[in-house]
């Protein structure tokens, strides 16, 4: 059938590393970083051209020198101009020139910092006409980093009165077979529900769930910036788990490919960009309130354990899966990936702020920037951060240039709870096998703990 084959394609695209943002405007090519590229490694090798930091972990205390070692692995002779530049990260360079390699080897030293935040240097050679570029980022006194948002009086009141109107409409839970996803164990569907914001409004998923009487625990899995729903999380069902994998955008999950190309030319074009000069007509309004009301969904499911609910996201979903546990308490754990949706106005204050790089834009007019400072902190992953209670786990990398690190330490310093970070020192804005591999080794322990013996 050809339902059956579109459904193949869209498993099979999920199973790729898809595109990542890199301009401000820019939306990824297929679905996010959700999804992990077995080719992803942390390895070295064969690289002709690598710049690291004379501490190993990448990070420095104030007042510490920092020296950037860049090395050579070409087969070009000595001598070999490196072209440098080095500062604030995504901002303009502190310092830039050229320099000679020599054996291999080249030291930059860029001296000491008496503020918390991340320098980045970058580094390029001419190799027989081919540009070779590499990029390290030092981490100063990081767990220092304050936010530059502030947080408005009213921002508990206004979630919690949104949620509570979202809950006038009824869920009308409705589960439609997605059979080419299935397996021998576990069922998959698409699942619509709905809830109020300024009327009826419908959201969608991919929900795993095993075939096998019993109770299971839930992980609700949020998406990265997008257009293609993310497919099933088949295998981690398998194990045992209720998986939810939720699309924000209100719209079928069970559509061809050219369905969801449509809306990402049209509908879904710049979507993050959408409401920004008004907290009630914000797009990620509607998307906060359908999370939130994916927990009811869950706790509807008769296969539920009844108290074990869990979120997962990167990226954009490394955002909602903060917003989310911050706003309802019937989440026990949650992982945040390289969380974009940061300390927004990082921006106004002479350093970088979060995906999507909202003030980065230098034609903004007065009157509307001044709305969106007073809109965005409604919306901004720090302050649903102050707010966590529950263990977290988070993970990144240092040399992400799409959440720029700065953004998600403003956040990640303010949660006072139990937490646990895994740090890629050399890491991009990309998903490694080693973030999922110890993120759903982390959650499963911490349900275990709360099974019965």
């Amino acid at each position: 059938m050809i339902i059956n084959r579109l459904g193949k394609i869209l498993v099979l695209l999920a199973c790729l590393q898809c595109g990542f943002l890199e301009s401000n405007n820019a939306q990824i090519s297929i679905m996010g970083i959700d999804v992990q590229d077995p080719g992803t490694t942390l390895s070295k090798e064969q690289q002709i051209l690598t710049i690291g930091l004379d501490h190993k972990n990448w990070m420095y205390n104030t007042g510490e020198d920092v020296v950037f070692e860049v090395q050579y692995n070409g087969t070009q002779k000595d001598p070999i101009e490196v072209s440098y530049a080095y500062g604030l990260e995504r901002m303009r360079p502190m310092k830039s020139g050229k320099l000679k390699i020599s054996n291999g080897k080249l030291r930059i030293p860029a001296g000491s910092f008496s503020e918390p935040g991340f320098i980045r240097c970058t580094v390029n050679i001419d190799e027989d006409g081919k540009q070779l570029t590499a990029t390290a980022t030092a981490a100063i006194a990081s767990e220092k980093i304050l936010p530059t948002i502030v947080k408005p009086e009213d921002f508990n009141s206004f979630w919690e009165e949104a949620i509570k109107d979202s809950k006038k409409t009824a869920l009308n839970t409705k589960f439609t077979p997605m059979d080419y996803q299935g397996s021998e164990v576990v069922d998959v569907f698409q699942v619509e529900y709905q809830f109020n914001n300024k009327g009826d409004r419908k959201f969608y998923g991919v929900i795993c769930i095993p075939k096998k009487a019993g109770k299971y625990p839930a992980i609700i899995r949020f998406p990265g910036a997008g257009w293609v729903p993310l497919n099933g999380d088949i295998k981690t069902a398998e194990q045992g788990y209720i998986s939810l994998s939720l699309y924000i955008h209100g719209k079928p999950v069970n559509k061809d490919l050219a369905y969801y190309k449509d809306l990402q030319e049209n509908e879904l074009k710049d979507y993050q960009f959408k409401g920004t000069t008004n907290r009630d007509s914000s797009y990620y309004k509607n998307v906060i309130l359908g999370c939130v009301r994916s927990l009811d969904l869950v706790y509807s499911l008769p296969q539920f354990d009844g108290k074990n609910v869990v979120a997962w996201g990167s990226s954009q979903g490394g955002a909602l899966s903060i917003i989310t546990t911050s706003l309802e308490p019937r989440i026990k754990y949650a992982v945040a990936l390289c969380p974009a949706m940061s300390d927004y106005t990082g921006y106004l204050h002479g350093r970088a702020g979060g995906w999507p790089h909202y003030f980065l834009n230098d034609a903004l007019d007065e009157d509307t920037r001044t709305k969106m400072v007073e809109t965005l902190p409604y919306y901004d992953v720090v302050n649903f951060a102050r707010n966590i209670k529950v263990p977290m786990y988070f993970s990144w990398g240092f040399n992400d240039v799409t959440t720029p690190p700065t953004s998600f330490y403003s956040a990640y310093n303010m949660i006072k709870g139990e937490k646990k970070l895994f740090i890629i020192p050399e890491g991009v804005h990309k998903i490694y096998p080693e973030q999922v591999d110890k993120t759903y080794t982390w959650l499963k322990a911490q349900i275990a703990k709360n099974q019965p013996h």
